[in-house]
């Protein structure tokens, strides 16, 4: 019955009502937030990867017991920045109101970003690792995330410092990656927030080397741009960033 596709049929009206379109339709004269990244040159900006959430259009979940509950609809779109022109930032806008008839709004924005050249670190490097950064415009949980957050109010720049890690597995995978590695994931909570830059300073000739245990339970080596070293058990959370940035 191909009338099914246009109307409700009504024995079922009173228990579903007609399904909705879960299109995205922002309005065209709606907010937006607009997301830039001052790109060094030896760094690959990912695209943005965008979730909308709806409370009209709710998805059915099975919680851990079996039961069937609901929760917020999720829409994700993947989004590419737009280089400038004759400068070395590259942005997009995102709209905060995803229109539509689920009545879409912006939930969360992540993109990742990675060394371009992997293999200035080493001809044996087999990786290049990513690192990211989440904005969360509502209380729905991102996609990565311990539910620590960072409120930012109003327009803001994010100027942190990154390294390169070259990593050497010799016990699961017996292969070498290279990391971009800040002090901590960013995770920040927006509030009338219309503009962000990120600027990404990357120091890649502070090559920290992190060589591995050949047996489970052996130390991690970790040696410094200076010729420093130090292991895991002296130092757990490593690289030490305050070090790093102490070194010429």
């Amino acid at each position: 019955m191909k009338i099914v596709n246009i109307l409700c049929l009504l024995p079922l009206l009173t228990l579903s009502g007609c399904a909705l379109s879960e299109d995205l339709s922002p309005p065209p004269d709606g907010q937006a937030v607009k997301i830039s990244v001052v790109k060094p040159i030896d760094i690959d900006i990912l695209p943005m990867k965008i979730i909308y959430r709806s409370e009209k259009c709710r998805d059915k979940i099975f919680t851990s017991t079996g039961a069937l509950s609901s929760r917020a609809g999720y829409h994700l779109l993947t989004v590419p920045f737009k280089p400038g022109t004759g400068n070395d930032t590259v942005s997009n806008s995102i709209a905060l109101d995803g229109g539509g008839q689920c009545e879409w709004k912006l939930s969360n924005i992540r993109f990742q970003f990675k060394f371009s050249d992997m293999l200035k670190f080493g001809m044996d490097i087999k990786q290049s690792v990513s690192s990211d950064i989440v904005f969360v415009f509502d209380r729905n949980a991102p996609p990565r995330g311990d539910g620590h957050y960072e409120d930012v109010y109003g327009d803001v720049i994010i100027d942190k410092d990154y390294y390169p890690l070259v990593v050497y597995d010799r016990y699961v995978k017996h292969r070498k990656y290279v990391q971009i590695k800040g002090e901590e994931l960013l995770t920040y909570r927006m509030h009338n927030v219309k503009s962000v830059i990120f600027k990404p300073n990357v120091h890649s000739m502070k090559i920290i080397n992190v060589l591995g245990p050949k047996e489970f339970g052996g130390d991690f080596i970790i040696t410094y741009p200076d010729g420093t070293k130090t292991t895991d058990k002296e130092e757990p959370d490593y690289p030490d960033f305050k070090k790093l940035k102490m070194m010429k």
